[in-house]
């Protein structure tokens, strides 16, 4: 049969669990409708979909792509998250922040396989990888391979929905490419009944992101969500756990000690430092005369190991294949969204503050002063905001500016690493974004 090919909208959202908490919008839908025998493509909203005969399951394409200008305060700058660091002579940029195609075979909503590769001009990345079961009841289920980790809420809102170029300081430092290797359980209340409230999610993972596994620990991420939904709005609340560990690469570590600085810790290699997190969360959409109003907020705290220089991993592992000793810190974090939509227009206005402090033991008049302390142990509190223009189902535009602002250390000498931290970095950054999806 001919094949009829048209381009619909996609609420493209990131694959969360079996009934996970869908208070973003992020869920998509099995289609039921009735097909012929024989290979139809059939368009629904949210992609492409061709069914494979009356017994065969569905593949649906659907996809998104973010391009955005970028204008930074002055060359060179860090633009932590939006994108990596700015050429050394440059303040501007052109850049495809998001390219994804997403590939998803469904066998009657029992089983699920998921590929989602990743197109920028720097690189082609595989987003997501994973099969995902679920029992009839839609009680139970499971899904195994390269996914998001059940972690908060900023993890699993999706990229193409989030009102932000990007997730805040914390999660971008502790959950770098958000994804990781692993299995994972899904429980939820029968559907009807109180407990269809209530998503239990629990999963056993590498700890180092997308890439290959250095050792035989495994790190196990939990979450309990609740979700109510009533006639003008929502509102939730989660819990979070991350119990995980990094081994020891040498025979030495750095254990942070109040008013001390940090403090050699011998015969540690073979060990596991621990890598604990904990999280709570809780988010509302409300809708009422001037529009809709949605806020959501997290707060993290726990221990996080890191290295002299670095209080997480940008490259998404654990260090657990890394050369250098560790430096053991207590961390803290947090952000706030403020969203309101104008009436029933299609504009928006986005308010954001994130706090991420790496060592909470430390002052930042102590920083640079006590042993091994530095620019990991800065602190940081980001301010920003943004307007929203949804043009139609397919494209979004937007505007967003972010105030960037570290701790100010003591300035040791024109040669010291911490020299720039003597003041607020000029780092600021504004992204104007064109996004499109399929």
């Amino acid at each position: 049969m001919l094949m009829k090919r048209k381009l619909t909208t996609l609420a493209l959202a990131a694959m969360t669990l079996a009934g996970s908490n869908a208070f973003a919008a992020e869920h998509e839908k099995n289609e039921t409708s009735a097909v012929n025998n024989e290979l139809t493509p059939k368009v629904e909203e949210g992609g492409l979909k061709v069914r494979f005969g009356e017994k065969g399951g569905t593949l649906k394409v659907s996809g998104y792509l973010q391009a955005q200008w970028q204008w930074a305060q002055q060359d060179g700058i860090d633009a932590f998250g939006d994108g990596g660091s700015f050429a050394a002579n440059s303040d501007n940029r052109f850049m495809i922040r998001r390219g994804r195609v997403k590939f998803t075979y469904d066998l009657g909503g029992i089983m699920q396989v998921v590929m989602q590769p990743d197109f920028t001009e720097k690189a082609v990345r595989i987003r997501d990888a994973y099969i995902k079961l679920t029992a009839p009841s839609q009680i139970i289920g499971g899904q195994v391979g390269i996914f998001d980790r059940p972690f908060g809420y900023e993890i699993n809102y999706s990229s193409s929905n989030r009102e932000t170029p990007e997730r805040s300081r914390v999660y971008l430092s502790l959950f770098p490419n958000e994804r990781d290797l692993g299995a994972m359980l899904t429980l939820k209340g029968k559907k009807g009944t109180f407990w269809n409230r209530f998503t239990l999610d629990g999963g056993l993972f590498n700890g180092n992101g997308v890439g290959s596994e250095t050792d035989s620990h495994k790190d196990f991420i939990g979450r309990l969500a609740y979700e109510h939904r009533y006639k003008t709005g929502a509102w939730g609340a989660a819990f979070s756990y991350y119990g995980g560990g990094v081994l020891n690469p040498t025979n030495e570590n750095y254990k942070f000690v109040e008013n001390e600085g940090y403090v050699q810790q011998e015969d540690v290699k073979g060990d596991y430092s621990k890598r604990h997190y904990f999280g709570v969360a809780a988010k509302v959409s409300q809708k009422w005369a001037l529009g809709t109003t949605h806020i959501r907020a997290e707060y993290l705290w726990g221990k996080q190991p890191g290295t002299l220089n670095k209080n997480a991993d940008p490259g998404g592992t654990s260090f657990g294949a890394g050369t250098d000793p560790l430096y053991l810190r207590d961390f803290r974090g947090a952000y706030v969204y403020f969203i309101q939509d104008i009436g029933k227009s299609k504009h928006s206005l986005v308010f954001k503050y994130d706090n991420y402090d790496p060592n909470t033991k430390i002052s930042a008049d102590q920083i640079g002063q006590l042993p091994g302390t530095g620019i990991a142990d800065v602190a940081y509190n980001t301010y920003g905001v943004g307007y929203l223009f949804r043009w139609n189902k397919y494209l979004t535009l937007s505007a967003y500016y972010d105030f960037v602002n570290n701790e100010k250390c003591a300035n040791l000498g024109s040669t010291d690493p911490l020299k720039d931290y003597a003041s607020n970095i000029k780092d600021n950054v504004l992204t104007i974004r064109v996004q499109a999806k399929f």
